[in-house]
């Protein structure tokens, strides 16, 4: 057995995830809706459902808003507190399939995988961001290293080990995203079983032996939920329109039809599957060239091979025929490739054919392109002539440069094949570190609800805020910075939830409704270089507001809009004057 080197994975990892976890605002779409959910936890008087606007959320189970809404009690609610887990779960997904791969295939090899768990674009995405996703991921990546030991362990009791760490993991991927957790691991497991005929495997006592342990967590959680007082809808919507219904159309009320949102297309994961690999797609294809070969192994090694390509091929067919498609939901089948990259450094060794080194030569321009990106949205933001923070300025010429010497570590390696693995490993941390931290500084600035509400506290002034017809984004920004609004709701009459809250609303005298545009003005390149100063002509105008019916007399007091997304319209009954002090900008 090889021990992975899991110093100098943290070396490069850990920066990689304070980064993306502590330099970012919260991002749409998910993350502000998740954060109301995290701090509603941290306040909870029932811990068994989060709350969004007083109202039971039971879209997932509560593993990601438990550990949150620790990290925000004991810390406050900045948006790096209510991540923190979030460093828990990356490096536990990177870690776990790292020893998976350095178990049977060397130190490089686990040293690769645990590179490409954590920095594949949709894992990364999905591990840096406040989602349900995140901890999903970790307990995949758990459970599929436990299934590796216990498949191929030489003695009962370390079979019995590495079972109960597989149970673990299925255990934290139910408490994260519920039985569409299973999926990978248990197709994983299952392919191994086939291809190998070990039927007996479904017999074996470790096997079972972690079972009544999350089979009791499962039962004691479900329980609780059942004795609340809206258990039953609550169990319904975790277990039926939420799983089932995000892969069949069921007869559900209109806010819980999963399947008429992010609708799925045949072909729609194979399309985008280079992208979700980057920057190791080249590696990737590489490595499934050798696939047949390591399916005919007969040793530990040909065992990890089979479980790489059962956690790909069997949830890959299946998310495929699902109604409904997301990018984030292939994230724990991802955790495949990086299981075959991994696999794939430690067989290729120096005997590199034409395709190998030209896989080779792709990884370093793939990353270098992806640093020369970065590096010239740096110099854009830090140079803008829009722009007078001479720290910003200083900030982004830093990253710009950073970008230049990730660029130069990846198109110079010093020898092909795994020997130039540590440079491009570096090259990527360095671009999804010390390069993209003043980027994501950059847009906090634009894209900070915080900010926005700040914005919409000074125009709205002493007025009573409503908010009409929010969405979950809107009653997230609610909840979060201004509560004196979040739990007053109107509908209009237009709204499909007019007949639920009770009736048209009309917008008494000197209050303010919030109201989130319809319309969206998605701004093209050209906008934002007129925003940053490079291009003459301003930056185009808010949507146009149609107030909408059912509230009254009523008109646009202010449009409040977030650069390049979306626009808030004050309504206030017709005739009254904004108050005293009333901004608008």
């Amino acid at each position: 057995m090889t021990r992975l080197p899991v110093a100098r994975l943290l070396v490069l990892l850990v920066p990689v995830a304070l980064v993306g976890l502590c330099a970012r605002a919260y991002y749409t779409p998910d993350e502000p809706r998740e954060a109301s959910l995290v701090v509603a936890m941290a306040q909870q008087a029932d811990r068994a459902l989060p709350e969004l606007a007083g109202r039971t959320f039971a879209e997932k189970p509560p593993l990601l808003y438990w550990l949150g809404g620790a990290s925000v009690a004991a810390f406050g609610p900045a948006p790096a507190a209510a991540r923190l887990p979030n460093l828990l779960y990356l490096l536990s997904a990177a870690l776990a399939i790292g020893a998976l791969v350095a178990r049977v295939a060397g130190a490089g090899a686990g040293f690769a995988a645990g590179i490409a768990a954590a920095t594949m674009l949709q894992l990364y995405q999905v591990l840096i961001w406040l989602a349900t996703d995140a901890p999903l991921v970790a307990g995949v990546a758990l459970a599929l290293c436990g299934a590796s030991v216990g498949l191929s362990a030489g003695d009962s009791r370390a079979c019995r080990r590495g079972y109960l760490v597989m149970h673990l993991g299925l255990a934290i991927a139910f408490f994260a995203k519920g039985f569409a957790g299973w999926l990978v691991p248990g197709a994983a497991w299952l392919t191994v079983v086939v291809l190998e005929r070990r039927w007996r495997e479904c017999l074996r006592v470790e096997l079972w032996a972690g079972v009544p342990l999350v089979l009791a967590a499962i039962g004691g959680w479900v329980a609780w939920v059942a004795a609340r007082a809206d258990g039953a809808e609550s169990l319904k919507v975790l277990f039926w329109y939420n799983l089932v219904g995000r892969v069949v159309p069921l007869a559900a009320p209109a806010e819980l039809a999963y399947a008429s949102g992010h609708g799925n297309s045949p072909g729609k994961y194979l399309i985008e599957l280079p992208l979700y690999l980057l920057p190791w797609t080249a590696l990737a294809l590489a490595a499934l060239r050798r696939v047949p070969r390591g399916l005919r192994r007969r040793d530990a090694e040909g065992t990890v091979w089979r479980l790489a390509v059962g956690a790909i091929a069997l949830p890959s067919l299946l998310l495929s025929l699902a109604a409904t498609a997301r990018g984030v939901y292939y994230a724990p089948a991802a955790l495949g490739f990086a299981m075959l990259v991994g696999l794939y450094v430690g067989s290729a060794g120096a005997a590199l054919d034409r395709l190998d080194r030209i896989a080779w030569r792709a990884s370093g321009v793939l990353i270098a392109a992806a640093a020369a990106v970065v590096g010239l949205l740096d110099a854009l933001v830090a140079f803008a002539p829009a722009s007078h923070a001479a720290f910003a300025t200083t900030l982004g010429a830093a990253g710009a440069a950073t970008a230049l010497v990730a660029a130069w570590l990846a198109l110079t390696p010093r020898s092909g094949g795994a020997a130039a693995l540590p440079r491009l490993a570096g090259a990527a941390a360095l671009v999804l570190s010390l390069a993209i931290a003043p980027l994501y500084l950059a847009i906090n600035d634009w894209l900070s609800l915080e900010r926005l509400a700040a914005r919409i506290d000074a125009a709205a002034g002493p007025a009573p805020l409503l908010l009409l017809d929010p969405d979950e984004t809107t009653l997230a920004l609610a909840e979060l910075y201004l509560p004196h609004a979040a739990r007053t709701v109107l509908h209009s009459s237009s709204s499909d939830d007019g007949g639920r809250a009770g009736g048209v609303a009309a917008l008494a005298p000197r209050t303010r409704a919030l109201w989130l545009v319809p319309a969206r003005s998605r701004w093209d390149a050209g906008a934002w270089l007129r925003f940053l100063g490079y291009q003459p002509g301003g930056v185009p105008p808010p949507p146009a507001v149609i107030v909408p019916a059912g509230l009254g007399a009523v008109q646009s007091e202010c449009v409040l809009q977030r650069p390049g997304g979306r626009a808030f319209a004050l309504l206030a009954p017709v005739g009254e004057q904004p108050a005293a002090g009333t901004v608008c900008r």
